[in-house]
């Protein structure tokens, strides 16, 4: 048995396997397909470095939610609120905050670093513009949830205590 031989069997072995790996790198990389944008077809989606979400916008948010979605069939409250908010797994209810949304409460436009007083006034707004406070007391809940605010105040508070009225009352 020569050296030579098993050197040449080895090489001719390792040269397949390469061919093989290369192979099947190409048609893994060919395979892939883009992520489409859900929210406009039209045009690619853009997913930030900072970002390691790909969940959806929703409209009227300009940036994606920072937390998972789902979809789950809503009921109005004898108030007229549209819940729940949160599925059960605690992820947002993508069919309620389409129903909230189209109230147009300027709460949902607010992004993701509203200062406290932005939130109260975007809040104060919806509730003039006749939105019930039961209603954006919803809204203020999905937007936290959706944009992932946290403050060390309460920005509800404002409709809770009543410094807020609606145009009817």
């Amino acid at each position: 048995m020569s050296l030579k031989g098993n050197n040449s069997s080895f090489l001719i072995v390792a040269f397949f396997v390469t061919i093989i790996g290369i192979g099947i790198f190409i048609f893994s990389v060919n395979s892939l397909k883009p992520i489409k944008n859900k929210s406009n077809p039209n045009q690619p989606l853009v997913v930030s470095s900072s970002s390691s979400n790909l969940y959806e916008t929703l409209s009227p948010a300009s940036v994606p939610s920072r937390t998972i979605e789902c979809k789950q069939a809503i009921t109005y409250s004898t108030s007229g609120v549209p819940g729940p908010y949160q599925c059960p797994n605690g992820a947002l209810n993508i069919t309620d905050w389409k129903a909230l949304a189209a109230l147009e409460p300027s709460v949902l436009n607010l992004g993701y670093s509203p200062s406290s007083n932005q939130v109260q006034n975007a809040l104060c707004n919806d509730v003039k513009a006749n939105i019930s406070n039961p209603i954006e007391e919803t809204v203020y809940s999905i937007a936290s949830l959706y944009y992932g605010w946290h403050f060390s105040s309460n920005p509800e508070s404002i409709i809770l205590n009543g410094t807020c009225h609606n145009i009817d009352d």
